[in-house]
């Protein structure tokens, strides 16, 4: 606080100054008297739920005595015609009550009569007229657990009875359990006034508080919240209480408030006793001020000898903090600004270790700046450590610590180079690095499956089940010849008839050229390289070579013809190989059949990286059992010499390869082959790739 001007009298300053004191201990008596009143308020819904839970902690230690009782046996005999261990039954009661700590236990027959009592040694005490107009007694009779609250004629005594229906054949009679308010009230270990009041409003039970209260004002806190408040003679309590549904009791619990008003007189002292010794430190500071002046001069003088530094701090082309003896920044240069992102007014004053990381762990910097202006400080130079910019993001830097003019009290310079860049490019060299490992692992992992691939290819090629369509296929051919070799003999003379001969076999020879080309292609693979193909041109021409057959099976075809821009990746013969095989397939399963024979070519799906391409007939499906092994090399339905069967396991294997697959649709007439073929554009294409079959 500025000393007083000399323009104003000091009487009338010292007047306002009382009035300003005066005001604000007003303000904070309020402001501690709420803030008690509230922590009183909660301290007391502390007590009430722990009030209400011991209390019902207390009566469930007596909620099974009547459940007890009705399980007895001596009481099963007791209520059956014609007993006489009424005594027994007395004194079983008499020990439960002494052990459970109630007041009394008694069983009722079924008219409400008492026939025996834990208290019969207290011939007064025992409950001599019929129970049946109570309702903890009707309750009981009903099958149900009976609970009342009666008030007897003594003051302040209330009673809680708790009855349960017995039975042994039948309902057979009622146990009831008596406890007495007071025995409740000595269990509860409450320190505190405590009042319990019943749905009327009768006084159940109540601790270390008089009866009845008066109700004064509500206490109004400063938020507009009001807490009631009760009298008890000449103290005032806050009132808090809440109802037991189950009981219907409503527990209500007092809090002094005489703490709050203690609080509030202490505050205002306070504050007047603080006033006071404000304005002494003001009286004090007044006679001070021509001393500051002075060191105000001295400081300034000191500021015009540190400029030059700064100047040449600032025209670095390099960071540079300048740092006093403790460390604290004194001055930043504007590339070191830059750098960290700062202004000098976010840093100035600040220690030098704020413009790091959180989890730096450069440990001779710590000790360099730990015993700075001493002898024992050496200079650091080009030390890697992590910067932290006024963002909150981290970067590497190389820091140097000199002493200025080797004279301590002149400070020291922080040199700071950003080598982020540096950092980046090593860092791409490192993923670079790692990448091409990958890629070699990788490329590794491709061959062994590739060269596992080549093993199980070569199993394939052993199996025996091609054996006999070969043998068969090629025997037939072979036979034929020799028969046409034998006759061409005898038609040397006869060049029409032997033209026609060695036709004959030309014809055969293709015939066992196309056996043994199917084994080929099933057996081996060139390299090809991956190129666009348009799909209408190889469905065009699949098409075209089939019409002849289309035309003797007097087929209907069913053609969407594709986009003309839709090309797909791979080679155009090997497509035009799978569609002939599926189209084949499809002529020779309908050859025969019930006409009119039907085949549908369409494209039925198309993605951003493929084309789905469905093959369907009208004829005689295929057999559930057989649609696991379609696609094995060598399966065929067909006849012996009608097939090898390796057109399926071909068009698999080469839509496999080319990143496609097939599979057989579902459908409750003829054949139904779905092929997924991959789009030219989504491929590299530039990438070529080898494909060797398995």
């Amino acid at each position: 606080m500025n000393p007083p001007r000399s323009g104003y009298p000091i009487s009338v300053i010292a007047i306002i100054y009382m009035l300003l004191i005066i005001g604000l201990a007003w303000f904070g008596g309020s402001l501690s008297r709420d803030w008690a009143l509230s922590r009183l308020h909660m301290q007391g819904g502390d007590r009430l739920l722990a009030s209400v839970s011991q209390m019902r902690l207390v009566l469930n230690q007596y909620n099974y005595l009547p459940f007890l009782i009705a399980q007895n046996t001596d009481v099963h005999r007791l209520l059956q015609p014609g007993a006489n261990n009424q005594a027994t039954v007395n004194r079983v009661l008499e020990q439960i009550n002494l052990v459970a700590g109630s007041t009394a236990l008694f069983v009722l027959d079924p008219q409400g009569h008492p026939l025996a009592f834990s208290n019969w040694r207290e011939e007064q005490a025992f409950p001599l007229q019929s129970q049946s107009n109570e309702r903890y007694f009707q309750q009981a009779i009903v099958g149900e657990q009976g609970l009342e609250l009666q008030f007897h004629q003594q003051p302040d005594v209330a009673s809680l009875y708790m009855s349960a229906p017995v039975y042994t054949d039948r309902l057979a009679g009622v146990a009831v359990m008596r406890l007495d308010m007071p025995r409740l009230r000595e269990q509860l270990a409450v320190e505190y006034p405590l009042v319990v009041r019943s749905v009327e409003g009768e006084l159940v039970f109540k601790t270390e508080t008089g009866w009845p209260l008066e109700d004064v004002a509500p206490l109004q806190l400063r938020n507009g919240v009001g807490l009631q408040a009760v009298r008890d003679g000449d103290e005032r309590f806050l009132l808090q209480s809440v109802q037991l549904d189950d009981l219907g009791w409503t527990v209500s619990v007092l809090t002094a408030i005489k703490p709050a008003q203690y609080r509030a007189r202490v505050v205002v002292g306070s504050v007047l006793g603080a006033g006071l010794v404000l304005g002494l430190l003001l009286l004090y500071l007044r006679e001070s001020r021509q001393k500051r002046r002075l060191q105000l001069e001295q400081m300034q003088a000191r500021a015009r000898s540190e400029e030059q530094q700064r100047n040449i701090i600032n025209t670095a082309q390099v960071g540079l903090v300048h740092i006093d003896q403790s460390g604290c920044v004194q001055l930043i240069n504007p590339m070191a600004m830059q750098i960290f992102g700062v202004s000098i007014d976010r840093v100035r004053h600040r220690p030098v270790l704020n413009l790091l990381g959180d989890g730096f762990s450069a440990q001779p910097l710590r000790q360099a700046l730990d015993v700075l202006g001493t002898d024992r400080f050496r200079p650091l130079t080009g030390l890697e450590v992590v910067g932290q910019r006024g963002d909150g993001s981290a970067f590497p830097m190389l820091i140097s610590i000199r002493q200025m003019a080797r004279h301590p009290e002149l400070g020291y310079l922080v040199t700071v180079i950003d080598i982020s860049r540096r950092k980046r490019l090593e860092q791409a060299l490192r993923e670079a690095n790692e990448s091409l490992e990958q890629k070699v692992v990788a490329r590794t992992q491709a061959l062994e499956a590739a060269q596992a691939e080549l093993v199980q290819a070569g199993k394939l090629a052993a199996l025996g089940r091609m054996s006999a369509s070969v043998v068969h296929e090629l025997n037939q051919p072979m036979t034929a010849m020799r028969t046409y070799l034998a006759i061409a003999g005898r038609l040397l003379e006869q060049p029409d008839a032997l033209r026609k001969n060695f036709t004959l076999q030309e014809q055969l020879l293709d015939r066992m050229a196309l056996i043994t080309g199917q084994l080929k292609i099933f057996a081996y693979r060139k390299p090809e390289r991956i190129e666009p193909v348009s799909l209408l041109r190889v469905i065009d021409q699949v098409l075209q070579m089939f019409r002849g057959r289309f035309d003797e099976l007097d087929l209907q075809l069913h053609y969407t013809p594709p986009a003309a821009s839709l090309q797909v990746a791979g080679d155009g013969a090997r497509y035009e190989q799978v569609l002939i095989n599926l189209v084949k397939n499809a002529c020779d399963a309908m050859a025969g059949g019930a006409e009119p024979h039907e085949l549908w070519l369409e494209v039925v799906e198309t993605t951003a990286d493929h084309v789905m391409l469905e093959v369907r007939d009208n004829g005689p499906g295929i057999a559930p059992e057989c649609r696991g092994q379609l696609f094995e090399p060598f399966f065929t339905t067909k006849a012996v010499g009608e097939g090898l069967g390796l057109g399926l396991a071909i068009v698999s294997s080469i839509l496999r390869d080319l990143g496609g697959q097939i599979c057989i649709v579902d459908q409750a007439v003829g054949a139904c082959f779905r092929v997924q073929i991959p789009l030219y554009s989504v491929r590299e294409q530039t990438t070529d790739k080898v494909f060797i079959h398995e």
